[in-house]
């Protein structure tokens, strides 16, 4: 065997396995106990626990977020169907006195509660109108309502 290829062992190596060879009772250095109780009480854990603190606040950082944008959206459904309320109202109330377009009116309505108006439809005195918000939400950037308004006939 060369010398190039015979493996290379330590002196603590060599004193540690003659002991058994020679009936010899050998202690393990400290070092060797130190890290052997390091390792069974999980002292080489260190780290994990940052770990799952970071996952921790990832995931409530993601069910807020989510918690967030479900409530700006019922929001906006919420403004959505005020601003189609109001915008069919002032469109009945103007078809009710003779305006020449009532839809001026429902769009002024609209406009004055921050949507925008995409239908606007009039039927003798009534008037039904389509309203959209925008909203925070990435997958519905718009939300839509329907509302219609008019003269209800007394029986």
């Amino acid at each position: 065997m060369s010398r190039r290829s015979r493996p290379v062992v330590s002196n603590r190596v060599r004193r540690f396995f003659a002991s058994f060879i020679f009936d010899k009772p050998a202690a393990a250095p400290a070092s060797v106990i130190a890290r052997h109780r390091l390792l069974n009480a999980g002292a080489y854990d260190e780290g994990s626990g940052t770990i799952n603190g970071v996952m921790l606040i990832a995931v409530a950082a993601i069910l807020i977020s989510a918690v967030a944008l479900g409530g700006n959206f019922l929001v906006c459904v919420s403004d959505a169907r005020s601003a189609a309320d109001q915008a069919a109202i002032a469109g009945a109330e103007s078809a009710r006195d003779g305006d020449f377009d009532p839809c001026i009116k429902s769009r002024l309505a609209t406009t004055l509660n921050k949507a925008a108006l995409v239908i606007c439809k009039v039927d003798e005195e009534d008037v039904t109108v389509k309203v959209a918000v925008k909203t925070a939400v990435p997958f519905a950037p718009l939300v839509s309502r329907m509302a219609r308004a008019g003269p209800v006939e007394c029986s």
